[in-house]
């Protein structure tokens, strides 16, 4: 049986390059050689156990770009050849770091469906909305299509108004894409941003913030009530002091009935300021995982947009663009995921092109 190196968590922390078989093209699917895979701070989350999957081991990684090399007899999708380019969107976490894996597609203007249960207590699908890649985009940035998506996801979701104040917590990847979203496409009034790292404060400033501040600049900020929106894009949250804690100071900023968006996910209890949630009316909302609310063919939909905003300059794939890492290197791969929090880059690249 062919075999091909996949890189597997074994446990928080702990990771194999292991050799195992190349899975089987399914019958109304793709099997895809893998090209660009990049960094999302979801695989940080598992590899430092924030999150945790029903069993080990699994194959991290899901900014996925992959090259069609065998088409299943009942497939059914948009036109595709073996050599072409394609990105999917997914509700799995799981698979990119791997040399081939397959995928059930879902392309915009398709309506199809594969819905189980999963024990994160949700409705998924075991189709991914997928959209198929131009020569106008080069492969280092087509792997920025997935988080573009999830970030337009959300925003879509639960848009800004025209005019709104909005603050966007955390500069990282999604931060500078939802920033980016809401700048140029949204009309707001203002867009400002907090990160505790200097150097990506001056690099949203760059990109689409109006200001950045520190969070400690945030709470000294003279008005009680500024921003109408949060965006928060931050990671899980351990061991602050809880009059520090960013999210809570964004909620005493908020307007009365402010609507706070949460992007970030973890499995370790977050602190949110009941208080001021019930004193300032706050409402709480995120795009929803669970296909029953927001289905995989809708997600075809906006993959498509999202890929869009990149083509266009909306998103700027090269600016978000810092770190290209060889598959073939492991060491440096290993290390990458342990110093994830500590750099100052935006998006790494593991590239398995040869």
């Amino acid at each position: 049986m062919p075999t091909m190196k996949a890189v597997q968590l074994i446990a928080p922390r702990k990771t194999i390059l292991a050799e195992i078989p190349i899975p089987s093209t399914p019958d109304d699917g793709l099997l895809l050689k893998t090209r660009c895979v990049s960094i999302c701070s979801t695989d940080i989350s598992f590899f430092e156990g924030h999150l945790f999957p029903s069993e080990y081991p699994i194959i991290l990684g899901h900014e996925y770009l992959g090259e069609v090399v065998d088409i299943g007899p009942d497939y059914d999708g948009a036109d595709i050849e073996p050599g072409d380019r394609v990105v999917y969107w997914g509700q799995t976490d799981f698979g990119g770091f791997a040399e081939y894996r397959t995928l059930r597609p879902i392309f915009s203007g398709q309506v199809k469906e594969d819905v189980f249960w999963t024990d994160r207590n949700f409705l998924d699908d075991h189709r991914a909305a997928a959209v198929k890649v131009p020569n106008a985009l080069n492969d280092l940035e087509c792997s920025f299509i997935e988080p573009t998506t999830g970030a337009l996801r959300s925003i879509l979701t639960n848009p800004p108004r025209i005019g709104d104040k909005i603050l966007v917590l955390g500069t990282g990847p999604i931060g500078v894409i939802a920033g980016r979203i809401m700048k140029r496409l949204l009309a707001p009034h203002s867009v400002v941003s907090v990160d505790l790292n200097p150097h990506r404060n001056t690099m949203a400033e760059e990109h689409f913030s109006d200001r950045a501040y520190t969070p400690d600049e945030l709470e000294e900020l003279v008005e009680e009530s500024t921003f109408d929106y949060v965006f928060d894009t931050l990671p899980t949250i351990k061991n602050i002091d809880e009059d520090k804690d960013p999210r809570r100071m964004a909620m005493r900023k908020l307007v009365a009935k402010g609507r706070y968006v949460l992007y970030g996910a973890s499995q370790e209890m977050q602190k949110f300021d009941t208080w001021l949630m019930l004193a300032k009316g706050i409402t709480i909302r995120s795009a929803p995982f669970d296909v029953s609310a927001f289905p995989m063919h809708h997600s075809a939909n906006v993959i498509t947009s999202a890929m869009h905003l990149l083509l266009t300059g909306v998103v700027d794939g090269k600016a978000l663009l810092s770190t290209v890492c060889s598959f073939d290197d492991y060491d440096q791969l290993v290390d990458i995921f342990t110093n994830y929090r500590h750099t100052t880059d935006l998006k790494t690249i593991v590239d398995f092109r040869r």
